[in-house]
């Protein structure tokens, strides 16, 4: 993963404060999780515990809601105590939308410039958000997804760069909401907005073609014009994104998801780790300590040089007699088989591998091992004339690419390196099936995983 910060960090130091950081949700460390921030406006000094109160119900209703309760675990929450010079949300009675004021004009001193009537009435934002981003990059600067609470009762929120919401009884749900936004990238579905294509928005109206095509006629997911601007289309009639107080449709929940899946690997930790050095006398136990969502839909798989191992679970034990004189390469992969992606239509795959080499020397009685974790993005799939496999790290430039058909028949592909951590493989000739794409690198097994062609 990470961050957007670094550039931020330096200029923002000197004109953000530090204040206190109150951890709300803490499933591991930070470099492994998505770390959600929660900023107060207009909280005095004497209303943090307010505050703090109200973040924790954001935080606790949030996983409540699916997709969110299922990747519970994958997530961090952190409060941060902005103390205002003085209460309240600004009000300008600008709006004209309403017949101004719907509640007093009134101007309060506070941190983050948070105010409504951005447009609307209802519209909840900050014209300062820059001070938003400098007390991220002083106070959670490895944040991931943020939201901001204003000290108003008033029904309000807007998203945006980062999401804001006021304390009104509806604020848990605005929190979602709004999250939907700037979390997800998902579009308003109760009314249009100017903004273009989204996951959960398009101009496509043909239900075979539709980005949510693998969805259309599941769950209630159709292909549903907006009244507005009945050129563009949402999946559903009661999504979250489109009313308060519902769930995300399926359509949203995998956008959600893949930006979980973007963001985060599932592999928290892994032994032995790298340049341990083991006795070839003795068996080796390897162990991937993952991050599990709920239920675990996790899918293991351990290769050794090449040869599937009966082992799915996080943990393998290698006897001497399985290891050749000199490199063996033992690869654990995993991907999510949850139900709220189409795993097997899904635009993308997420994998995360665990490749270690053991150089085995009878002479020396010892196995060294040398560990790696690569992530990698395959899109599309199903493919169609190409597919790409996309890199965290570059692909050297000793790179082979070969498939396999469902009978094992090895067929030689064309490959190439669209840029320093993208490679493209050419299926043109291919029939449709299902093959299994193994790529090496530098002569080391870096990726096995099934792809299949329309």
């Amino acid at each position: 993963m990470r961050k957007t910060l670094l550039a931020l960090l330096v200029s923002s130091f000197c004109f953000a404060q530090v204040f206190q950081t109150v951890p709300l949700l803490q499933n591991g460390s930070n470099d492994k999780r998505l770390n959600i921030a929660i900023l107060g406006d207009g909280f005095t000094a004497a209303q943090q515990d307010s505050f703090i109160s109200s973040a924790q119900s954001t935080i606790n209703y949030l996983f409540t809601k699916s997709p969110y309760t299922e990747y519970k675990n994958y997530f961090n929450a952190y409060a941060v105590k902005v103390v205002s010079t003085n209460s309240g949300v600004k009000h300008p009675g600008t709006a004209t939308d309403v017949t101004e004021p719907v509640i007093p004009v009134s101007n309060p001193n506070n941190y983050l410039g948070s105010s409504f009537d951005f447009g609307v009435h209802r519209c909840l934002y900050s014209s300062s958000t820059n001070k938003v981003g400098q007390v991220l990059a002083a106070n959670v600067p490895d944040y991931d997804l943020t939201y901001v609470l204003g000290n108003s009762t008033e029904y309000g929120g807007c998203g945006g760069a980062y999401a804001f919401a006021s304390l009104n009884g509806s604020a848990n749900e605005i929190v979602v909401h709004e999250l939907g936004h700037s979390f997800g990238k998902l579009a308003d579905e109760y009314w249009f907005s100017g903004s273009g294509e989204s996951p959960n928005k398009t101009q496509t109206s043909n239900p075979a073609t539709v980005k949510w095509k693998n969805w259309v006629g599941l769950n209630g997911v159709g292909v549903y014009p907006h009244a507005e601007s009945p050129s563009w289309f949402r999946p559903h009639q009661s999504c979250e994104m489109r009313y308060l107080n519902q769930q995300f449709c399926a359509v949203c929940k995998e956008a959600i998801i893949e930006r979980i899946h973007t963001l985060v690997s599932p592999v928290d930790s892994y032994s032995p780790s790298n340049n341990a050095t083991i006795l070839s006398s003795s068996n080796i136990t390897f162990t991937v300590n993952e991050i599990l969502p709920i239920p675990n839909t996790l899918v293991n798989t351990w290769k050794l040089n090449g040869s599937a191992l009966a082992a799915t679970g996080n943990t393998v034990t290698i006897s001497p007699g399985q290891l050749t004189s000199g490199n063996n390469t033992l690869l654990f992969s995993v991907t999510d088989n949850t139900s709220l992606l189409k795993v097997n239509n899904h635009s993308t795959l997420h994998i995360t591998n665990i490749t270690w080499v053991l150089n085995n020397s009878s002479a020396l009685k010892a196995s060294e091992i040398k560990a790696t974790e690569r992530k990698f993005s395959m899109y599309p799939n199903p493919a169609g004339d190409e597919f790409f496999i996309k890199g965290k790290q570059d692909f050297s430039k000793n790179i082979q690419v070969v498939l396999y058909d469902a009978s094992g028949k090895l067929i030689p592909a064309k490959s190439e390196r669209k840029d320093f951590q993208t490679l493209g493989i050419d299926i043109s000739s291919l029939p449709a099936g299902t093959y299994i794409v193994n790529v090496h690198q530098d002569t080391e097994l870096i990726i096995s995983q099934k792809i299949s062609k329309e």
